[in-house]
């Protein structure tokens, strides 16, 4: 049971799950970096796929105005500019770091299907991403963890 609840936790909120795995179910690094990463790798393949076939049924169903990219007038707001600075300034490799911490992996796996097209090399460069952060967390929060108790 514990194992199915980091699989999940860690399939939509990555960063959050390994103070619970760590702290919470006292599981040892071997545990932590099997279990985070599956529900890493489970969680991007699903949401890719899933962000993928959710663009194509919004375009082909709603209004021509509010299809993702296809729209005459640019609607220029914080949050678009916020966006398309970090796309532009940080490309694919922004968006794979950034996803498994600050973001979260659906809002990741959203952006790189929206922006980069569902491809072989962005679903390898997002779990890249996440098991690269996940070999990083569960260092860190051991570490915390044996120099604390």
């Amino acid at each position: 049971m514990k194992a199915l609840t980091v699989i999940f936790f860690s399939s939509w909120k990555f960063a959050a799950t390994f103070p619970f795995a760590v702290y919470v179910l006292k599981m040892n690094g071997v545990e932590i970096l099997l279990y985070t990463n599956l529900g890493g790798i489970i969680g991007a393949l699903t949401f890719l796929y899933f962000s993928e076939l959710f663009i194509r049924l919004w375009n082909r169903y709603w209004p021509e105005k509010l299809k993702f990219g296809k729209s005459d007038r640019k609607l220029f707001t914080k949050g678009n500019r916020r966006i398309i600075r970090i796309k532009s300034k940080y490309g694919l490799t922004g968006i794979v770091i950034l996803s498994p911490v600050l973001l979260s992996i659906p809002v990741g796996a959203f952006l790189t299907v929206k922006y980069y097209g569902l491809r072989t090399k962005n679903i390898l460069w997002l779990i890249a991403g996440q098991v690269s952060w996940s070999v990083i967390y569960t260092f860190f929060y051991l570490k915390i963890k044996t120099a604390v108790f």
